[in-house]
């Protein structure tokens, strides 16, 4: 069944002619209906064989043809597969790029290696799997397939594989769907915080379940058309006895209350309908009710509503009555968008705003003044019931907004993660909005964008042990407002940064309270380091270096390791932690197919940063 000539693995004719096909280019957006299907779904599956094969969940071959690359081609195949299983057992993958590799396979194939790093971009659309009986191959777009399939080699449990199928078929279908009704590009001189926020069509660059809006029961289905982002918020009122509140909650919330319309259209105010000295009032997701109602018998569900417009997380949003106040709120939502259900827990809302009273601190020592700026979370409010698992679901926190920040300042606020967003042409935000048409103006652009991200992100660390979780949804870009000249950046969301306490207590005289066992409590400096570089450059600078054409020709990845090391001495304990040959990646499907979500589960791939070229890959310094 397997073409093989002086110890070679040569495709058979069929799949030569196969990948000889010029498939559509998967980052321009289709005209029809069964196009942004095509597409959707292959947006899932590159994303679902890109973690398969860096978790180490099969093995990924990259086999060469020294005289036409395009039948060049990997192969995704069961762990420890034969030589004579290559093909037969096999998901066979067109490719756009050469992906990262191990060196040659131990099987005896001299034109075969090992992939040690695979991402979505080094895929085409085209993908085959032989069909056992005639040896023919066939088409396969269904990402649900190849995890079916994939479970199998694995023996995994078949009730975790039909989840993981639930909500990449999810993903899927939401796809399709943000395809076929993109929105206009926002613009960088004149859109506004929000626009960009909702401008994001495929979310997170490599996990499978990137445009999922999967509803857990007790919350109903959600259909793609569903508008996610303009809502109108609903009010519960909880016994005073069964929440613990942080800050001026209530306080803050009030010109909340005072906008609230009367489900009957009456000019009533919402506390009239409470007991206030035994009761509290507390904003509620619409969509999250039903899971209100079965988790919290002693609530009461007000007649009343207000608007508000979601930002890209879902679940966090701007109430229309907070725009002139500068305030967002981040409320529990039901669903799971990528790994998790995107409720908040207590620890977030514990430590929130014990971060904000020391944002002052971690600003402290900043060799580049205002290169970061904090929106801070001055008060939350949480079910006190002990069980974590059940408090989460009814929960608040009130962020300070970043446009409100900046606007004063004379800045526009630009999501990081819609940058990255390509444009129906395959065009990324960044190139299209700063005309970046040749390579000397986006490496141009990378060195200012880098080094503001590290001005701006590197010294809290430095200084204090303090990490935020600055991945692109957490990091938005300020920038001139006449010039689009970027400024610095502007972190938010406290839930997953991580302190090392004794050297933050140590630099700055104070300590960060917890809760035990808060994954914001970092033990060792590692973990700073750590969350980091997972961060700031498999999140965040990974992505914009594709998104600029940086990546494979290599350019990119200089400019990134010379604004590291202006900032970092070389002895540095974090360089030397950033500069390993290797680093951990996060385990998105092993982790769903354990159960978890807070315990994290890594493998090992190549270090990104020592990225050279498309032909050498990964070539770490001797």
């Amino acid at each position: 069944m397997v073409a093989q000539s002086k110890n070679k693995l040569l495709p058979t004719a069929q799949l030569s002619a196969l990948l000889a096909q010029t498939m559509a280019d998967p980052y321009q957006t289709p005209k029809t209906k069964s196009g942004f299907l095509e597409h959707a779904r292959f947006g899932t599956a590159s994303r679902l064989l890109t973690c398969l094969t860096n978790e180490q969940l099969v093995d990924a071959l990259y086999v060469a043809d020294s005289i036409d690359a395009s039948l060049s081609f990997a192969l995704i195949t069961p762990c420890n597969s034969k030589p004579d299983e290559l093909l037969v057992r096999s998901v066979v993958c067109q490719l756009r790029h050469k992906p990262v590799l191990a060196g040659k396979a131990d099987i005896g194939l001299t034109n075969v290696s090992r992939i040690s790093f695979l991402d979505p971009e080094d895929l085409a659309l085209g993908m085959w799997l032989m069909e056992q009986g005639t040896g023919e191959f066939r088409r396969l777009t269904d990402p649900t397939e190849i995890m079916r399939m994939v479970g199998e080699w694995n023996s995994s449990e078949p009730e975790a594989i039909a989840n993981i199928c639930r909500e990449l078929a999810s993903s899927i279908e939401n796809q399709a769907y943000a395809f076929e009704h993109r929105k206009p590009s926002p613009d960088i001189l004149q859109s506004t915080a929000i626009d960009w926020e909702q401008s994001i069509v495929e979310g997170h660059a490599t996990h499978p379940m990137h445009r999922a809006r999967y509803a857990v029961d007790p919350l109903e289905p959600i259909a793609p058309s569903t508008d996610l982002f303009h809502l109108r918020l609903a009010f519960v009122a909880v016994p005073r006895s069964q929440m613990n509140v942080e800050g001026d909650f209530e306080k803050l919330l009030a010109p909340l209350y005072s906008a609230a319309d009367s489900d009957d259209g009456k000019n009533q105010y919402i506390l009239d309908f409470t007991d206030r000295a035994t009761e509290l009032v507390m904003p509620v997701h619409p969509m999250h009710l039903p899971a209100i109602r079965k988790m919290f018998d002693f609530v009461r569900v007000l007649p009343f509503s207000a608007p508000a417009e979601a930002q890209a997380s879902l679940r966090t949003v701007c109430p229309t009555a907070f725009t002139p106040l500068g305030y967002d709120i981040k409320l529990p939502l039901g669903i799971k968008v990528s790994s998790a259900l995107r409720t908040i827990s207590p620890w977030s809302t514990f430590v929130g705003p014990r971060i904000t009273d020391a944002i002052p601190k971690i600003l402290d020592k900043a060799p580049v003044q205002d290169s970061l700026l904090i929106a801070g979370e001055p008060a939350s409010a949480v079910s006190n019931n002990q069980d974590f698992d059940i408090a989460k679901y009814l929960s608040c926190i009130i962020r300070d907004d970043p446009e409100y920040i900046c606007r004063p300042r004379g800045e526009r606020v630009i999501l990081a993660a819609a940058l990255t967003n390509f444009n129906s042409q395959g065009v990324s935000m960044a190139v299209e909005q700063w005309s970046l048409d040749t390579v000397d103006k986006r490496r141009a652009f990378l060195r200012s964008y880098v080094s503001k991200l590290f001005d701006a992100f590197l010294p809290p660390i430095m200084n204090h042990g303090f990490a935020f979780e600055s991945h692109p949804q957490n990091s938005l870009l300020r920038i001139d407002a006449a010039t689009g000249d970027i400024k610095g950046f502007i972190a938010r969301d406290f839930g997953g940064v991580k302190v090392h306490r004794e050297t933050f207590k140590k630099s700055t005289g104070i300590d960060i309270d917890m809760l035990p066992d808060a994954c914001t409590d970092a033990p060792i400096m590692y973990e700073v380091y750590d969350l980091a570089y997972h961060t700031l450059v498999q999140c965040q600078i990974h992505r914009l270096v594709r998104a600029l054409d940086l990546h494979y020709q290599g350019s990119g990845w200089a400019v990134v390791r010379e604004e590291f090391e202006k900032r970092v001495p070389e002895h540095h304990p974090m360089r030397e932690a950033w500069y390993q040959d290797s680093f951990d990646l996060k385990c998105f499907i092993t982790m769903k197919l354990d159960g978890l979500y807070r315990d994290y589960i890594y493998k090992k791939v190549p270090n990104v940063l020592f990225y050279k070229n498309e032909d050498e890959g990964v070539v770490f310094p001797q």
